[in-house]
Order: C-alpha cells, then structure tokens, then sequence
C-alpha cells in the first residue's frame, strides 16, 4: 500500500493548492493490485487505477519506510472500504487557508482526501501514524510527506483515461 499525492491541474485543483499552500491538491491510497480509494467530489470511492480520476497530473508515491504486514494491508483495504459513500467535505477547504482551528460538524460524515490517509494510517495502529497530535482533517496534501514513516517511492503520470 501507498499514498499518492496529485499535482492536479485545472480550476478546482487550483484552488485546492491555493488554500491549502501546496503543490500537491489531492490524496489517495494505492494497493499493491492497483485498486485506489480516494475522497472525490462523487464521495469517497474506489478506482480501478491512478488513471481513472488522476489521469494526466504528475502523482509522488509515498510508502513506509518499514513495510507493512499483510494483516496491516488487510486492516488498511477493510478501513477503505468501510469508508466507501461518505461525501467529500468541501468545507474544510475553508480552514486551510487560515489554518482555522475548528472542526466542521460535517466532518464527522464527510471526507477531505488526506483525512481519509490519516484515518487509514491511524487503524493500523500508533507505529503507523503519519503525524503524531495532529487531528487527521486539519492535514492538508502537503503534510503527508513530512511524516518520519514515509519515504518517497516513486513519481509516475498515469495515463489520461479516453
């Protein structure tokens, strides 16, 4: 399993990287058989690839620096997919900017797309936590690669999906 960080184009994606101040305006996690979860605007949902939704943007890899278990990869999909229809929250788009210190009541129903990596990192267990103290949806895309546990893998540009 991976994170992948997006270095989208376009409007939203724009906007994205304005408010939260970074080059990177997306999140999601990749399984070794290419099944990526992510939080989009449809929700958070499962892709059968990078270029189903993030076809055309530069994407960073990132994984642990010690790799994970296979019941860890199992604990990780069986989270993902128990997270599978909750809605993007667009809300906390609002906070980033000023790195506003409240927690939207949506947000205990809805999805910000490196949230859904932090939530992941945290069910496998306090040795696999990204960012230790820090709430998973104040983490913005750019925060992910500063965690002690994650190296860089690999940058790759997935196919643009016809």
């Amino acid at each position: 399993m991976r994170f992948a960080l997006v270095r989208g184009r376009g409007g939203v994606s724009g906007m994205i990287q304005w408010f939260t101040r970074s080059v990177y305006s997306h999140a999601a996690i990749v399984f070794a058989d290419g099944v990526v979860y992510e939080a989009t605007p449809r929700g958070f949902v499962r892709a059968a690839g990078l270029s189903e939704n993030n076809g055309g943007c530069q994407v960073d890899l990132f994984a642990y620096v010690e790799p994970l278990t296979a019941a860890e990869v199992s604990v990780a999909r069986a989270m993902c997919e128990g997270m599978l229809g909750r809605k993007y929250d667009y809300t906390m788009l609002l906070g980033f900017p000023g790195r506003l210190n409240f927690e939207p009541a949506s947000s205990q129903r809805r999805l910000f797309c490196s949230e859904s990596l932090m939530l992941v990192a945290m069910a496998l267990g306090p040795g696999r936590r990204l960012l230790e103290r820090v709430a998973p949806w104040k983490v913005p895309p750019d925060w992910i690669p500063m965690s002690p546990r994650l190296r860089w893998d690999e940058t790759v540009v997935p196919e643009k999906k016809q």
